[in-house]
């Protein structure tokens, strides 16, 4: 028998032990995974996550999350929501209080509020001051009428811009993903994030789109990414994992096909991701470095790193 244990990104394992007290007093996976993600929104360790999230190029933080449960296939998800830190728990709500997958903006912010959510600054001084940094720096390239016109279309295209996003890049986490098994098989997968930064308001990526950036299904196992939604959102990379589990495929012969798609599609961006077989196995991959994903059980005091593949292009 499987103990149950969590597997996260490198920012969700500081918070994984949180979700682990949750079984250890008899809460569901669906509990543990839960919390083990609200603790990462709740702090500004990540930069990509939560609070002090990416910002978009209009300098406003939208969060994006999902959560899917393996033993029935519902989900709920949310996208676009800058007033609300916890977007883990209102995905949760989605999922459990209505019939549908997917609420965004307005209507997300609307739900929350009907669900008793507290309204929270997303914004940091970091992300305000650098948010700033960057508008001047880039209108600085933009003629005076293009600036009254289709200042946001242009400056998302700025070269300025993207030497920007490669050096935020590289003081962030990015997504942060949890995937929890209980002793009994049953599997959940969660997702939250800021998305891309300095994204086109409104952008949505993979994390809240089920099939591209969350999937699982107790019969196979269960799969998050991140890295650049766009890729994963075309492919269906989770669902796809998922369906080569099916078809008999190890965990690592399914990631490697996913990843392998990925690189056919011949564009810029990396994907990462972790997942687990209905077995309990576990894996981390990624298109662009060596990988590595945190794992913790019910037994241990502190989670583990655990090596991952890195799934070159061929």
């Amino acid at each position: 028998m499987v103990k149950s244990f969590l597997i996260g990104t490198r920012n969700a394992s500081p918070h994984l032990h949180e979700g682990i007290e949750v079984l250890r007093k008899g809460g569901s996976i669906m509990d543990a995974v839960e919390t083990a993600v609200r603790g990462i929104e709740e702090s500004t360790e990540s930069g990509n996550v939560g609070v002090g999230g990416a910002p978009t190029i209009l300098g406003d933080v939208e969060l994006d999350a999902s959560i899917m449960d393996g033993a029935t296939l519902r989900t709920g998800a949310v996208a676009s929501v800058s007033k609300y830190v916890h977007v883990i728990s209102i995905a949760r709500k989605v999922m459990e209080e209505t019939p549908h997958v997917l609420l965004v903006g307005d209507g997300a912010h609307r739900f929350a509020r009907a669900m008793g959510f507290e309204e929270w600054d997303l914004s940091t001084e970091r992300t305000r001051m650098i948010g700033e940094a960057i508008a001047k720096d880039i209108a600085e390239d933009l003629p005076d009428d293009f600036r009254g016109k289709d200042y946001y279309v242009q400056a998302i295209k700025s070269q300025k811009l993207h030497e920007w996003y490669k050096r935020l890049s590289n003081e962030q986490y990015g997504t942060t993903n949890v995937i929890g098994m209980d002793s009994d098989g049953n599997i959940v997968v969660g997702v939250s994030t800021s998305g891309m930064s300095w994204k086109y308001p409104g952008r949505v990526g993979d994390s809240p789109i089920i099939g591209a950036g969350n999937y699982c299904d107790n019969r196979y196992g269960g799969v998050a990414c991140t890295g650049k939604g766009e890729l994963s959102i075309r492919l269906l990379t989770a669902r796809m994992t998922i369906k080569y589990l099916e078809e008999g495929m190890s965990l690592e012969e399914a990631i490697t096909k996913s990843f392998n798609e990925i690189h056919g599609l011949k564009e810029t961006g990396t994907m990462q991701c972790i997942a687990v077989d209905k077995d309990g196995n576990t894996i981390s991959a990624s298109s662009a470095r060596e990988s590595t994903h945190w794992y913790m059980d019910v037994d241990m005091e502190e989670p583990e790193e655990r090596p991952g593949i890195w799934v070159k292009a061929d």
